[in-house]
């Protein structure tokens, strides 16, 4: 499969969290179970389920409800839309010809001025993009979403989706126990002390899970963003690769003079998932440039 990136060069930081929301998943398994195969077995068996669900068809038709992405209805939409994602989709399967040949597009009634690639065979295009850029600017939108498509980010988005959901599920289930021994460690407290201590040593293990998910979660956010952004050069690489990289660039500068500029915190820009657009820019020139 010809790509300028590839699954794993394109989302290695969603498999490392993943291979560290199974463990610790396995590892919540074990305290319940004192068996470490039955554990792996059960984590296995559970995660399988849920990533199966997450990129089988259903799994894509709940995200597109979600997002409010609809088939195109209308004869104009239909007349203008499609042919300029068919000669796009139609480069892009030349280029990358064991890209999913079914891939589809959607329209969303949204105004903001946005597209975005899900699952397996889902393109959608905001109302706002589709007033906003014009048929060429949106060509170069399409090439970067179906530059997703052909290096597996929107697979990597599903599962991290997935991890998020199991992690989060274990996490309610163990504040859950704590606040529950807790809770009859008060009651009972009086003067005994050692009830006592079993509430103490309960309200220094929940205070420890908290600090330790925030800073799990911390860390996770700030590579997987990481990773995100470099995900978003190789799309538009892809597009560019593809024949669209003028077209892209032009619908860039339309988003950077119709966004409203404001300084980010530090921690926004650790957790942002795309690069400034102005460093999109500046890689597309370079590679324009080359080429000339």
């Amino acid at each position: 499969m010809k790509s300028n990136g590839g699954f794993f060069k394109s989302n290695w930081a969603y498999l490392i969290w993943f291979y560290f929301y199974f463990s610790f998943a396995v590892f919540v398994v074990y305290l319940f179970t004192s068996d470490i195969l039955i554990s792996l077995i059960l984590t296995a068996l559970i995660y399988g389920a849920c990533v199966g669900l997450a990129l089988s068809p259903v799994g894509e038709v709940i995200v597109r409800i979600m997002e409010g992405a609809k088939p195109i209805q209308t004869q104009d939409d239909k007349d203008y839309l499609l042919p300029i994602f068919e000669e796009v989709f139609e480069e892009a399967k030349n280029f990358t010809p064991n890209i999913n040949q079914d891939i589809e597009l959607y329209v969303t009634d949204s105004m903001a001025v946005n597209a975005f690639a899900v699952g397996r065979k889902t393109v959608a295009v905001t109302r706002g993009a589709i007033y906003a850029f014009s048929a060429d600017e949106l060509k170069g939108i399409l090439a970067h979403e179906l530059g997703h498509m052909a290096n597996g980010d929107t697979k990597a988005l599903l599962i991290k989706l997935v991890g998020n959901g199991f992690f989060s599920l274990i996490i309610f289930v163990l504040r859950l126990v704590m606040n529950i021994i807790q809770a009859v460690s008060n009651a009972l407290s009086g003067k005994n002390v050692v009830i006592l201590a079993i509430a103490f040593v309960a309200f220094l293990s929940r205070l420890l899970i908290d600090v330790s998910i925030f800073l799990f979660l911390f860390i996770g956010d700030v590579i997987i963003a990481l990773n995100s952004r470099y995900s978003e050069y190789l799309a538009d690489e892809y597009a560019y690769l593809i024949g669209f990289g003028d077209e892209l660039k032009s619908s860039l500068y339309v988003i950077s003079k119709i966004s409203i500029p404001r300084k980010a915190t530090l921690t926004e820009r650790l957790k942002a998932s795309h690069p400034y657009t102005s460093a999109r820019i500046e890689r597309l020139e370079n590679m324009l440039t080359k080429t000339a």
